[in-house]
């Protein structure tokens, strides 16, 4: 097979893979849009189950805070009753240190219930937020994933014929051939370019004219120099025409 049988199939080749690539970053859009909604349906999720444990344990807190509060406050009168009561200052005074005691950890228990009360509040914002956002999250999914499943669904079709166009192709072209252009296909998604007019047209750079010489002459591929990609002699319409022409030789 010469150089010239080989570039028609490795172009082909090229092609394919351009083509496979394309479709793979369409399948990775898809995928990657379906894998974040869900991923942020099951943090919500997450999110308002914490939260709402959160917020039922604030609330058991806050009721017995209530409670606790509601019995100072019966320990407070019922001190009161017994500063009334006193029969001299050595009992007035016990009494008092207990009203005073008293009054303190009510203000104590006032202000936690106070600060628990905030939280709980927020919590609440928290989770009505959280539950917008789900909602308005599922139903985006919920009309999404049919037609990003049918896309999927039809990449995944286009994608295992080009594979099959791909594997035919590759029968087409010389075993090292093949294993240098996948070589050089990791470090370049297009493996291959054609030298026009002395520059390689995969980096724009120029071809060394001794190299461009035995490219002419369909001896081997070669490598750029500064791209690495297989180059080969790409001949002009014009170029052909003028060289088939007698009248212009």
């Amino acid at each position: 097979m010469t150089i010239s049988d080989q570039i028609p199939p490795l172009e082909e080749l090229s092609a394919i893979d351009i083509e496979l690539r394309r479709i793979e970053e369409q399948l990775n859009k898809h995928r990657g849009q379906l894998d974040g909604m869900r991923s942020e349906v099951k943090t919500l999720e997450d999110r308002l189950k914490a939260d709402r444990e959160t917020l039922t344990t604030m609330d058991r807190a806050r009721s017995e805070l209530q409670v606790e509060l509601r019995q100072m406050a019966n320990q407070i009168e019922r001190s009161r009753e017994k500063l009334n009561r006193s029969r001299n200052e050595r009992e007035s005074m016990a009494a008092q240190r207990e009203i005073e005691e008293l009054r303190k950890l009510q203000r104590d228990r006032e202000e936690e219930l106070e600060r628990l009360t905030g939280a709980a509040d927020g919590a609440r914002t928290s989770i009505s937020d959280a539950d917008g956002r789900l909602t308005d999250v599922s139903r985006a999914l919920e009309g999404t994933a049919p037609g990003a499943t049918e896309s999927l669904a039809t990449l995944d079709v286009e994608k295992q014929a080009r594979l099959e166009a791909r594997a035919q192709v590759v029968t087409r072209l010389p075993t090292q051939l093949y294993r240098r252009y996948e070589s050089i296909r990791t470090r370049r998604p297009v493996a291959i370019a054609r030298v026009v007019n002395g520059i390689c047209l995969g980096c724009h750079m120029s071809i060394p004219p001794m190299m461009i010489q035995k490219m002419r002459r369909l001896e081997a591929f070669e490598q750029c120099p500064s791209c690495v990609r297989i180059i080969y002699y790409y001949q002009a319409p014009a170029e052909t025409a003028s060289s088939a022409d007698p009248s212009r030789a």
